[in-house]
């Protein structure tokens, strides 16, 4: 046996189950037969790339910390499976509320380095969380354009919306410090513009969109105002105004036992690192970046009104501009 194998067959062990035998469990997680396990486990046959990263992923443990890999060079991660129907989405929203649900307790945080709205505010019961599952289905699913289903005809299946909502609900149970700037709700604004235009969203859902976006903005800034979320457990928010930065989406998720770096490459994909030492060189950066943002939560009313009040400006100009084109279109 290989000093790698050894070195990985004895961190193995120490997270197997007790109520089943260390080859077996080797056997389920590969998915191999009881002999093969048995060679890979006595050193009879080597254990190959591609069966150490099923392995870490089975027992949950780092490669790059057990074999120091590259040391600060080189690390491994886990990437999202892509989404292509209905059915993948509703999956996505429930692993996110599994992994969610770990971290809900006094000693877990996330720090969101937030570009766009987060998406857990737009995960709720209306029509703004329905907007949004139409147009990721629409933009990731190639079937849904090729028909030109409208906003208003596509059908949402019940336990997708129900994923989504608890998505939701699971965010507003952790510590929350968020980073944001004046760009953060484009994104929205422009799809809301972009499917009225192209006549697949109505000029009456527009508006309920648009009122429903606008309760949801007020909603934070009333939880910044607080310093905590409106919820049973009154987990604790603080939302920082940074002006300097480029955001990106990045997430930092602490336990009392590790971080985990969440960080975006397209839509709704994301890499997931589990590395340490990228992790605390990550959340180091962002912590430095709040000497240079202002802290919108327990301040006084003139700094959050300076900074909400664009942002309510940028939907009322939206507004402006459906109302415009709409008479427009008319005559």
């Amino acid at each position: 046996m290989s000093i790698i194998d050894d070195q990985l067959i004895k961190s193995l062990k120490t997270k197997c189950s007790k109520n089943i035998s260390f080859i077996d469990e080797i056997a389920i997680a590969l998915d191999i037969n009881y002999d093969a396990a048995y060679r890979r486990v006595n050193g009879k046959t080597s254990i190959s790339l591609e069966d150490a990263i099923k392995l870490s992923k089975y027992f949950n443990i780092s490669l790059n910390n057990l074999f120091n890999l590259g040391e600060k060079n080189v690390i491994t991660i886990t990437k999202t499976k892509e989404i292509k129907n209905a059915l993948d989405l509703e999956n996505y929203f429930k692993n996110l509320t599994h992994d969610l649900s770990i971290l809900n307790n006094d000693k877990s945080s996330i720090f969101y380095s937030a570009k766009d709205l987060p998406i857990f505010y737009v995960l709720q019961n209306n029509l703004l969380s329905r907007f949004k599952i139409y147009v990721w289905l629409y933009i990731l699913n190639e079937n849904v354009p090729k028909k030109n289903i409208s906003f208003e005809k596509f059908i949402f299946p019940t336990s997708l919306t129900q994923a989504t909502q608890k998505a939701g609900i699971a965010y507003r149970n952790v510590n929350i410090t968020e980073l944001w700037n004046y760009g953060i709700i484009n994104s929205i604004v422009n799809q809301i513009f972009y499917f009225f235009e192209t006549k697949l969203l109505s000029y009456k859902s527009a508006l309920l969109i648009c009122n429903d976006l606008r309760k949801t903005i007020k909603e934070i800034e009333e939880s910044a105002y607080l310093g905590k979320r409106q919820n049973k457990k009154q987990t604790e928010f603080k939302l920082y105004h940074n002006e300097l930065l480029n955001l990106n989406n990045n997430i930092i998720i602490k336990n009392k036992n590790k971080k985990t770096l969440i960080s975006p490459y397209s839509l709704l994909r994301y890499y997931k690192i589990e590395d340490q030492y990228t992790c605390n060189a990550i959340e180091g950066f962002l912590h430095e970046q709040l000497s240079n943002s202002r802290l919108l939560s327990n301040t006084g009313l003139k700094e959050r009104i300076l900074f909400f009040k664009p942002i309510y400006n940028q939907i009322e100009n939206l507004i402006k501009r459906l109302n415009l084109l709409k008479q427009f279109t008319i005559h």
